[in-house]
């Protein structure tokens, strides 16, 4: 089973909020080789840029370095990747870096975790399990 995390799910963990349990257990499926973890970096960038924002460099530094120790395989956006988003972005109501998790997981057959109510315009398109 693959699976793409966007970034609600990855600062739903790290916020130790109620979804975090749900993640605690994908995480710990990865690490034992029963599913594939994937984020997209333009994710990873966001919720750098949340954690900066909210609680400052030094800790986003820290969490960004905790975070690369986990079994997730960053996926690079590259131009197919930023198409695919783009396309999406254009016929549906979510945010860009939304878009890249959604072409993420249309691209590698995944399921995408997510509690993040903007990716309900995209339901039909790509497989989502609901934090």
């Amino acid at each position: 089973m693959r699976v793409v995390l966007d970034s609600y799910a990855i600062l739903s963990y790290i916020n130790d909020e109620p979804a975090a349990e749900k993640v605690q257990e994908y995480l710990d499926l990865g690490k034992k080789g029963k599913v594939k973890l994937y984020m997209n970096v333009v994710n990873m960038g966001e919720v750098y840029y949340v954690l900066s924002r909210r609680k400052g460099l030094e800790v986003a530094n820290i969490v960004m370095a905790l975070l690369k120790k986990e079994p997730i395989k960053f996926i690079i956006a590259d131009e197919r990747l930023a198409l695919i988003a783009g396309r999406i972005k254009a016929f549906h109501k979510l945010s860009y870096a939304d878009a890249f998790a959604v072409a993420t997981a249309i691209d590698l057959d995944a399921v995408l975790l997510t509690g993040d109510d903007e990716f309900r315009s995209v339901e039909e398109r790509v497989k989502i399990e609901w934090l």
